[in-house]
């Protein structure tokens, strides 16, 4: 796979790509199946980073300047020339510069490759987190299926602190503006202790979920902040 940091192709979404994440795509627009035909025939990478202002179809998108690189390892060909893909993330970038010259955005950019982890410096905000994700992935695979279903899953959760602050970061039900935020943080540690108030409030809205109207009235209420 050849990343061309001259001229990546340009894939502006509605959706944050995390390094090692998944992600499914339906392409469909004409200038975004030349960009995946181009990706195919060169073997070449490109870029997922998104919206900053602009439509995901039909005209110009600007992305956010920090971004995912994307390789494809799936593909499926359809009718009309469509295609299902499912690429996933690589690294991250930033964007220096970008071009229209051709029907869809290229850039030119650098990589931005994860940080060194002195193991010491993470190792309780990893620990924390980690409890705390296993416990949210847990209550929320309960309230999501039968009586009858509900045997815990196995987790299998990353022990090294980078993939699991991406996974972390991938999985939270947060906006896309919070998603940016954690792809563009520097370092692992920032990022999981950015994470950990995030997994703090998930935990206490799945509490609420799960606890009997009537017990909450008899608590009384309470902010969230």
């Amino acid at each position: 796979m050849d990343i061309p940091e001259n001229d990546l192709p340009l894939f502006p979404l509605n959706t944050v790509l995390f390094p090692q994440a998944h992600l499914p795509l339906h392409i469909f627009e004409p200038r975004y199946r030349e960009m995946i035909e181009r990706c195919l025939k060169e073997n070449l990478a490109f870029g997922i980073a998104l919206i900053k202002e602009g439509s995901e179809v039909g005209g110009l998108a600007i992305p956010h300047t920090v971004g995912t690189i994307a390789h494809i390892i799936d593909v499926t060909r359809l009718a009309d020339d469509r295609l299902n893909i499912v690429v996933k993330g690589v690294t991250r970038f930033k964007l220096r510069a970008h071009s229209t010259a051709r029907a869809y955005l290229t850039g030119q950019i650098e990589l931005l490759p994860d940080d060194i982890v002195e193991p010491a410096t993470v190792a309780v905000a990893q620990t924390y987190a980690l409890q705390l994700f296993e416990r949210f992935l847990r209550v929320a695979h309960a309230l999501s299926t039968s009586d009858a279903e509900t045997a815990s899953p196995d987790l299998n959760l990353p022990t090294d602190p980078t993939a699991l602050s991406y996974l972390i970061a991938s999985v939270l039900p947060i906006s896309n503006r919070d998603k940016q935020t954690l792809l563009q943080i520097p370092t692992t540690a920032a990022r999981l202790r950015r994470e950990l108030p995030i997994l703090e409030r998930e935990m206490e809205l799945l509490r609420l979920l799960t606890t009997p109207s009537d017990t909450i009235r008899d608590q009384g209420t309470f902010s969230l902040n």
